[in-house]
Order: structure tokens, then C-alpha cells, then sequence
């Protein structure tokens, strides 16, 4: 899927954990941003991506790394069915397992426990993510001032959630979604002909990084499904959140 698609996915996602696990709304409406930033991590793999492009050389740098971290773990854990064949190991390898999303959001998680550290987690993944999703917003308006929308809501959910007792959600839940949004990712690309290595590190068939798709798997920017499902997903989240929202009591 590609980098918006991604990010809308990950605001439903992020938004329905904030919403389920806490009774604070405003966490809800946090966590939805948290999940849009978190759905694009799992590309760090890829330098030229959404995510390998957010802080430009130094996370360019960051994705170089990891896509030779991949190869690496990929040439050490292969079987010797998949060494016969040509595989980079380096994209839609590593850092799109079960194990890896887990790591995404334990880093998260201790990154949240530091003073402050929430704060600039929130800051980060908002950022990221609205950025992303604002992209194809052309609605309202000019794309710096989409830019400069994602970036002040960004802000103010970072800052508000550094000072602001209660504003934020809570460390843990900060973590959790940071899980679940990359969790996102992995299954969104699931949904697409490429495939991930769900199993990993188990072997399946001979292989340890044996791409499991799904049976109805369609072509990445290239399938009306996927437009569905991002559009679809940024409008289930309000719409969710107003259904499970109790009335409030008669005066």
C-alpha cells in the first residue's frame, strides 16, 4: 500500500486503541494521530519512503542503516531454499515482522517513560502521519498550508501532552499504539501482492521469510480497493467514536 494509504489505516487504528483502552476521548483523538505516524514505520526500510524522507538526511541516513540491518538478518536467517534465489532481503524484510512492530513499540514505549519523552513521541509520530494523510487533502488548500496544519496539530498534541495534565494518553497506551499502528502496516501490505513475512522467524514451507498475501491480494496504487480502504478508514473513526459515545444524561 502505498504511504497515505498506510496512514489513514493507522488513524483508524490508533484512534479505535485510544478509544477502546481509555475513557478520555481526547486520548482517542492522540492515539488516531500516534497510529497514522506509526503505520508508515515499518518503511524505514526504504530510504526514498514517506518515513525515510520525514527529517530528510537524518532519517535517510537512519533507513539506510536499517535496510542493511535487514539484509543482514535476512543473509544470517535464510534458509537454503531462500538462498538460491536472488532476494535483496532489504524491503518489506525486517522491519515488516510481528517481532519488529513489537521492537517500534517498546522503543516507544521506554522513549515515553524519559520527562517529556511522551511529548516529543506524540510530536513525531502526529507529524509524520497527518503529514501524510493531509497530502491528498487538496481541500484545504494549498499544499504548505496542509504542511503547516499537520505540523501546528502536531505541535499542539506534543506540547499539550508534555504540560497539560491528562491531555495526552497515558505512557503505556502511547506505546501500545506505536505496536498497533506498524502492526497496520504489515497486515495493510498483507492486503497487496508482495506480501510480508508474517511467520518470521518460524519456517513455513522451507522458508523463514515466506511472503504470506492475501487470497484477494491486489497491485499497490493500483486498485480502487486500496482507495476504498483509505478513505474508508478515515471516515470509519468519527463515525465510530460518535456511535460508541453515550449520549450525556438529561438536565
Amino acid at each position: 500500500m502505498m504511504g497515505t494509504s498506510h496512514a489513514a489505516t493507522g488513524i483508524l487504528a490508533g484512534g479505535m486503541t485510544g478509544f477502546l483502552l481509555s475513557d478520555n476521548l481526547g486520548h482517542a483523538l492522540v492515539c488516531a494521530a500516534i497510529g497514522a505516524g506509526a503505520a508508515l514505520l515499518p518503511d524505514l526500510d526504504t530510504p526514498g519512503s514517506t518515513a525515510g524522507r520525514s527529517l530528510g538526511v537524518a532519517t535517510e541516513l537512519v533507513s539506510g542503516k536499517i535496510r542493511q540491518a535487514s539484509r543482514e538478518v535476512y543473509r544470517r536467517t535464510a534458509t537454503a531454499v531462500e538462498l538460491k534465489r536472488a532476494q535483496d532481503g532489504g524491503h518489506r524484510f525486517l522491519t515488516h515482522t510481528v517481532p519488529a512492530c513489537m521492537a517500534f513499540g517498546l522503543l516507544a514505549l521506554l522513549v515515553s517513560l524519559i520527562p517529556l519523552g511522551a511529548g516529543l513521541v506524540v510530536f513525531a509520530m502526529s507529524a509524520l502521519g497527518l503529514g501524510a494523510v493531509l497530502r491528498e487533502w487538496k481541500f484545504l488548500g494549498p499544499r504548505k498550508k496542509r504542511q503547516l496544519t499537520s505540523v501546528i496539530t502536531a505541535v499542539l498534541f506534543g506540547v499539550g501532552t508534555m504540560l497539560v495534565p491528562g491531555w495526552g494518553p497515558p505512557w503505556w497506551l502511547v506505546g501500545l499504539t506505536v505496536a498497533v499502528g506498524s502492526l497496520t502496516h504489515v497486515l495493510g501490505d498483507w492486503l497487496t501482492r508482495s506480501g510480508v513475512p508474517l511467520a518470521w522467524p518460524f519456517v513455513v514451507n522451507g522458508k523463514r521469510w515466506w511472503m504470506f498475501r492475501s487470497p484477494v491480494a491486489f497491485h499497490t496504487g493500483k486498485s480502487p480497493v486500496e482507495v476504498g480502504i483509505k478513505w474508508g478508514s478515515v471516515a470509519a473513526f468519527p463515525i465510530l467514536v460518535l456511535l460508541g459515545t453515550p449520549a450525556p444524561p438529561p438536565m
